[in-house]
């Protein structure tokens, strides 16, 4: 028998080295524009607190966006993207701080080609970020299974640690579980877009 695997999702994971020096930096970062701006924006957080999503042009964020881009970079040459027509270009980050009960709305990210979430503070039972099965087709019947394999599990639950990445394609539908811990679930997500060069 021959099995051709032809429409992956890919989710790529990042441990970055020396997060706990980094980590404490973002999170003065994050504290303090929290302590600015109140209010944040309203978007897939329920009951947390979302920033801005320009964090990624503060000077302070300097050796985070480093670190993106490495990771990044490595994302894109497992796509084979042609550099001679495109490159890609980092769109938008922003902190999203859930307290107690907090969680995030299943949703994509319209217009970008990938994105991601970088974890600063996970405390114990802080809520997963799940994945839900991108494949419309595959919901129109469940089969009985014994245990659930790639080809039939339809949504996928991942339990991230501080200093942990994941970049996945910014179309693929996600949402975060509530936060059942006292401490508050500290992480940066970004976006990153596609942009077309001229042709010469």
């Amino acid at each position: 028998m021959d099995r051709f695997d032809w429409f992956p999702t890919a989710i790529w994971k990042f441990d970055v080295p020396g997060y706990s020096e980094l980590n404490e930096r973002l999170m003065e970062v994050i504290l303090a524009e929290r302590g600015r701006d109140a209010a944040g924006m309203s978007r897939s957080a329920v009951l947390g607190w979302h920033s801005g999503d320009q964090l990624h042009q503060r000077a302070e964020m300097k050796a985070f966006v480093e670190v993106l881009e490495q990771n990044i970079a490595e994302v894109v040459r497992s796509y084979k993207l042609d550099p001679a027509q495109a490159e890609v270009e980092l769109a938008s980050c922003w902190a999203v701080v859930n307290g107690k009960l907090a969680s995030g709305v299943v949703h994509c990210h319209p217009n970008s080609f990938l994105s991601g979430v970088y974890y600063v503070s996970v405390p114990e039972h802080g809520g997963n970020i799940f994945f839900q099965d991108p494949r419309p087709a595959a919901n129109a019947i469940a089969c009985p299974v014994t245990e659930f394999t790639p080809w039939t599990i339809r949504q996928v639950s991942y339990r991230p640690r501080a200093g942990g990445m994941l970049i996945f394609p910014g179309w693929l539908y996600h949402g975060v579980e509530p936060n059942l811990s006292d401490a508050p679930r500290v992480s940066l997500s970004f976006n990153y877009r596609l942009s077309w060069l001229p042709k010469s």
